[in-house]
Parts: structure tokens; C-alpha cells; sequence
């Protein structure tokens, strides 16, 4: 199979069956050597990886009593207190290729300090990994392309495994793979025509709440490196106090809408932008299509605990990006600036 994002967007399925197959058991050899009992969590993680740490911490703040933050390296080095870091607290390195400088350098800091450490990625055997104490697995697999898909999603499962872990309990992904596929196919179907769409788009804006901040925030990284337009991301309630007054017929937003505390709020707050433009796209659960009440929706399978939704319900602004970035005549995996980490020693190399 090609190395192109699309071919990985497609993957995802397969890669979460991988780690339900695999994360659980390598979660319990972790646990072995780090423990349980926490007062403090902090998930340390850059773009994408901070991303799925988003997600990440309502499911361990679901899972366990501790403080959980996110938290990202430049904040970690420079002004997160030391005397926070403390032999109670595990610090959690994410970071897919396990080449980002400011996550490696969090790492040896919070040993410095006394902390528990972890390092959570697809390349385990990298030498970046082996800063931590112990290294977690996301079964993730090859991804040789910029903008990362299925590192996202795999990511996200590798954390909830280990919340629930750390909490002494269980999580079920097993229905997941099924909700990814039924996933694709739903966007795959209604997608093209939004493409076509948003391709004039000269910003965008995308409003979620809860855990699906993290696909909000996610999807507008996909846009930024694939599309390459200003992307600006709300959550639901913030967007209501100022960003609103910049509502035009021309604007263009994306509104994530799973089943959950926030649905009614943002379905409320799309309706009132559907008045004003017609640019709208709403990520919803299916059930809604019944309602008549949302005219461009992409509906998703509702048969999903909120708490799991990020894990579908962002591959419709995957694809979005992908499809949105060909249509331009661009390739969505081609760096604009291949020698950018270089320059900025934000990525490792090993010598």
C-alpha cells in the first residue's frame, strides 16, 4: 500500500484491532514497573500527540481520583513549579516518533525531579523512547507522512488503556474498529459534495465541547498542515463570548456534535450560524437526520459512549483535509518546509 495520508486515514480500522489486541497486555507489564497510585498526572505532548492528551485526560480523570493536566513541553521546562514534581506524580511523554525534543527534554526533567516516567509512541525501540522509565506501545505502526491519522486514533486508545489501567479497571474498544468502519463509509458518502464546498474557504472555524475538543483541535491542525488556510477552534460556550460578533454569510464552520452535555448547546449555536451562512457542516450522530433539523450533516453511529466518540468522529475532518488538499493540487503528505525542525531542532536525530 502507498504512503499516502489517505491510505493511512483508511487503516485506522485495522490499527485499532492491533491495539486491542496488544496495548492491554503491554499496559499491565507498565503498570508492573511504575505502579498505581498517583496524586498527580501530567500528559506532556506536542500537536497532534497534545491533541489525543486532550482526549486522553477525560478519560483518566473518568478512571481515576488523581489530578490529571495536559500539559505542553515549553510549559513543562519553563514554568510548570518543580515542587509539583514530585515522586506521586507520573509524567507522561507522548510523542508518535519519539523525536520531539521538547517532549524528551520533559522527560529527563521530571526524572531530575523525581517524578515517574513514561514514554508513550509508536517507536519504542527509538533511542529518544528510552529516556523513561518505561515505554508504552501504541501499536500504531508505520506512518510515514507528515500529518498524522491513524497516530492520532491509536494514541487516544493507548491512553485510555492506561487510564483505565491506573485505575485498576477495564475499558471496552471492541466495538471501535466497527464504529471507525461504519465511520468511513458514512463520510465517504456525504463528504464529496462539502469538499467541493469548503474548497473555496478562506478560513475556517470549528466548535466542539468536552472530549471532542480534542478532535476540534485535531481537525483544525489536519486543515492548517494539509489545506494550509486560517483555522480558528472553540469550544461551544467560549465561542458565545466575542468570537460570535465575526459571524459573516461568508464564513465557513464546522460544528462537532456527538451525543453528550454539550449537543443541544452547539446544535443551538448552529442554528443561529445557519441564519447568517450557509457554510456550515455539522459531525453528528445519525439520529439526528430524523429530526430534520440539520440539513448538512455527516452522521455517525450513536451507539458510542461519548467518552469514546473522538476516536470516530474525527475522521470525517481527516478526510475533509485530505480530499479539500488534492482538489488545490497539492499533496496533502508533502511537507511546505522539509527542513523546518532541522533549522529549529525541535525534532531528534539520533547520530
Amino acid at each position: 500500500m502507498s504512503q499516502t495520508m489517505r491510505n493511512y486515514i483508511l487503516e485506522q480500522g485495522i490499527t485499532m484491532q492491533q491495539v486491542i489486541e496488544h496495548v492491554p497486555g503491554e499496559v499491565e507489564g507498565v503498570l508492573q514497573k511504575i505502579g498505581r497510585q498517583y496524586k498527580r498526572i501530567l500528559l506532556v505532548g506536542s500537536g497532534t500527540s497534545l491533541n489525543a492528551a486532550i482526549a486522553g485526560k477525560y478519560v483518566m480523570e473518568e478512571y481515576n481520583d488523581c489530578e490529571v493536566q495536559v500539559v505542553t513541553p515549553f510549559d513543562f521546562i519553563h514554568y510548570f513549579p518543580e515542587k509539583r514534581i514530585t515522586n506521586d506524580a507520573l509524567v507522561v511523554g507522548i510523542s508518535q516518533t519519539a523525536r520531539s525534543t521538547g517532549v524528551i527534554d520533559s522527560i529527563h526533567r521530571a526524572r531530575e525531579y523525581g517524578a515517574r516516567t513514561l514514554f508513550l509512541t509508536a517507536a519504542p525501540q527509538a533511542a529518544g523512547a528510552q529516556c523513561a522509565e518505561s515505554i508504552l506501545n501504541t501499536w500504531t505502526g508505520d506512518e510515514f507522512v507528515g500529518p498524522k491519522t491513524k497516530g492520532f486514533t491509536s494514541t487516544m486508545a493507548a491512553l485510555f488503556y492506561l487510564a483505565a489501567g491506573l485505575g485498576g479497571k477495564s475499558i471496552d474498544l471492541t466495538t471501535i474498529p466497527g464504529f471507525i468502519s461504519e465511520t468511513i463509509g458514512s463520510s465517504e458518502k456525504v463528504l464529496p459534495g462539502f469538499v467541493d464546498q469548503f474548497l473555496a474557504a478562506p478560513s475556517l472555524k470549528i466548535i466542539g465541547f468536552g472530549p471532542n475538543m480534542a478532535v476540534a483541535r485535531e481537525g483544525g491542525l489536519k486543515a492548517l498542515e494539509t489545506i494550509r488556510i486560517p483555522v480558528e477552534v472553540y469550544d461551544v460556550e467560549e465561542y458565545m463570548h466575542g468570537p460570535y460578533h465575526c459571524l459573516e454569510k461568508d464564513t465557513y464552520m464546522i460544528f462537532i456534535a456527538p451525543p453528550g452535555k454539550g449537543q443541544e448547546r452547539i446544535l443551538r449555536l448552529f442554528q443561529f450560524a445557519d441564519c447568517i451562512t450557509s457554510n456550515t457542516l455539522v459531525i453528528g450522530d445519525e439520529d439526528l437526520a430524523s429530526t430534520g433539523r440539520i440539513k448538512n450533516l455527516v452522521p455517525l453511529p450513536c451507539n458510542v459512549d461519548e467518552m469514546l466518540t473522538p476516536l470516530g468522529y474525527i475522521i470525517p475532518l481527516q478526510i475533509l483535509a485530505n480530499d479539500i488538499t488534492l482538489k488545490k493540487g497539492r499533496r496533502p503528505e508533502l511537507s511546505r518546509y522539509p527542513n523546518f525542525h532541522a533549522m529549529m531542532g525541535s525534532k531528534f536525530t539520533p547520530q
